[in-house]
């Protein structure tokens, strides 16, 4: 198994298990209000880390690692 398809695999296996423990929410729960609405760019926070971080690993492991 090639080291980009051990870690994808690590990835999704460590994002599935953290979905997996996430609590469902209550039916019916009203809005959070203010709150929840002035997130902005800061909901998306760990959607860009994980996609830098994704992207850093392929260009890691897609490079010569014999080049000098």
């Amino acid at each position: 198994m090639s080291k980009l398809a051990t870690l994808i695999s690590f990835l999704l296996l460590a994002v599935s298990t953290a979905w997996a423990q996430t609590p469902p929410t209550t039916p019916g729960a009203p809005p959070a209000g203010d709150a929840a609405a002035t997130g902005g760019i800061m909901d998306y926070w760990w959607i860009i880390l994980l996609v830098v971080l994704v992207a850093a690993a392929i260009w890691y492991f897609s490079r010569g690692r014999n080049r000098v």
